[in-house]
Protein backbone atom coordinates (compact mmCIF):
# COMPACT_ATOMS: atom_id res chain seq x y z
CA UNK A 1 0.00 0.00 0.00
CA UNK A 2 1.37 3.27 -1.22
CA UNK A 3 0.91 5.96 1.75
CA UNK A 4 0.68 9.00 0.06
CA UNK A 5 -0.05 13.39 0.84
CA UNK A 6 0.49 16.57 -0.17
CA UNK A 7 3.18 18.10 1.03
CA UNK A 8 6.14 20.56 0.62
CA UNK A 9 10.16 20.55 0.61
CA UNK A 10 11.33 24.04 1.86
CA UNK A 11 14.48 24.95 -0.10
CA UNK A 12 16.59 26.56 2.32
CA UNK A 13 16.20 23.66 5.13
CA UNK A 14 15.96 20.55 2.55
CA UNK A 15 13.08 19.40 4.70
CA UNK A 16 10.21 17.90 3.56
CA UNK A 17 6.56 18.95 5.42
CA UNK A 18 2.82 17.79 5.08
CA UNK A 19 0.19 20.75 3.98
CA UNK A 20 -1.32 22.15 6.77
CA UNK A 21 -3.43 24.48 6.47
CA UNK A 22 -0.82 27.76 6.52
CA UNK A 23 1.12 27.74 3.64
CA UNK A 24 4.61 28.06 3.62
CA UNK A 25 7.19 30.72 4.50
CA UNK A 26 10.53 31.12 1.98
CA UNK A 27 11.17 29.29 -0.67
CA UNK A 28 9.33 25.83 -1.12
CA UNK A 29 8.00 23.08 -3.48
CA UNK A 30 4.66 21.97 -3.61
CA UNK A 31 4.33 18.12 -4.24
CA UNK A 32 3.92 15.18 -3.04
CA UNK A 33 4.88 12.57 -0.38
CA UNK A 34 5.19 9.30 -1.42
CA UNK A 35 6.36 6.42 1.06
CA UNK A 36 8.84 9.14 2.65
CA UNK A 37 9.84 10.28 -0.57
CA UNK A 38 9.21 14.26 -2.07
CA UNK A 39 7.66 14.01 -5.45
CA UNK A 40 7.74 17.77 -6.60
CA UNK A 41 5.02 19.36 -8.92
CA UNK A 42 6.55 22.09 -10.70
CA UNK A 43 9.60 24.95 -10.07
CA UNK A 44 10.06 26.95 -6.90
CA UNK A 45 7.86 29.46 -5.78
CA UNK A 46 7.94 31.91 -2.46
CA UNK A 47 10.58 34.36 -1.56
CA UNK A 48 13.94 34.37 -0.38
CA UNK A 49 17.55 34.41 -1.23
CA UNK A 50 18.98 32.98 -4.45
CA UNK A 51 22.99 30.98 -4.31
CA UNK A 52 25.91 33.46 -5.28
CA UNK A 53 28.44 31.82 -2.41
CA UNK A 54 29.15 28.78 -0.76
CA UNK A 55 29.53 25.45 -1.47
CA UNK A 56 28.49 24.87 -4.65
CA UNK A 57 26.59 21.66 -5.62
CA UNK A 58 22.64 20.45 -5.50
CA UNK A 59 19.59 19.58 -3.25
CA UNK A 60 18.83 16.25 -4.94
CA UNK A 61 14.30 16.77 -4.19
CA UNK A 62 13.29 13.06 -3.17
CA UNK A 63 14.60 12.93 0.10
CA UNK A 64 16.33 17.36 0.09
CA UNK A 65 19.90 16.05 0.83
CA UNK A 66 22.83 18.05 -0.46
CA UNK A 67 25.60 17.03 -2.64
CA UNK A 68 28.92 18.98 -3.73
CA UNK A 69 30.25 19.75 -6.82
CA UNK A 70 33.21 17.53 -5.44
CA UNK A 71 31.29 14.17 -5.12
CA UNK A 72 31.71 11.38 -7.48
CA UNK A 73 28.36 10.49 -8.67
CA UNK A 74 26.06 12.79 -11.00
CA UNK A 75 23.12 14.26 -9.16
CA UNK A 76 19.71 11.96 -9.22
CA UNK A 77 16.65 13.46 -10.51
CA UNK A 78 14.66 15.88 -9.71
CA UNK A 79 17.19 17.91 -8.64
CA UNK A 80 18.09 21.64 -8.12
CA UNK A 81 21.58 23.38 -8.34
CA UNK A 82 22.64 26.28 -5.54
CA UNK A 83 25.14 26.71 -2.92
CA UNK A 84 25.17 25.34 0.51
CA UNK A 85 26.24 28.46 3.16
CA UNK A 86 28.04 28.08 5.80
CA UNK A 87 25.01 28.06 8.23
CA UNK A 88 23.68 25.01 6.39
CA UNK A 89 21.24 26.58 4.57
CA UNK A 90 20.86 25.68 0.54
CA UNK A 91 19.78 28.73 -1.56
CA UNK A 92 19.18 27.55 -5.32
CA UNK A 93 20.36 29.54 -8.51
CA UNK A 94 17.14 30.13 -9.66
CA UNK A 95 13.35 28.53 -9.46
CA UNK A 96 14.09 25.88 -11.80
CA UNK A 97 13.96 22.21 -11.34
CA UNK A 98 15.46 19.23 -13.69
CA UNK A 99 13.43 16.45 -13.86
Amino acid sequence: MVDEQHGYLLVAAGRIVPTTGEPPTGLFLKGKIKDGVFVPEGAIEGDGAFGDAGQPGWMELADGSFHGDQTSRPPFPPYVRGYLTKSGEFHPLSRKVTY
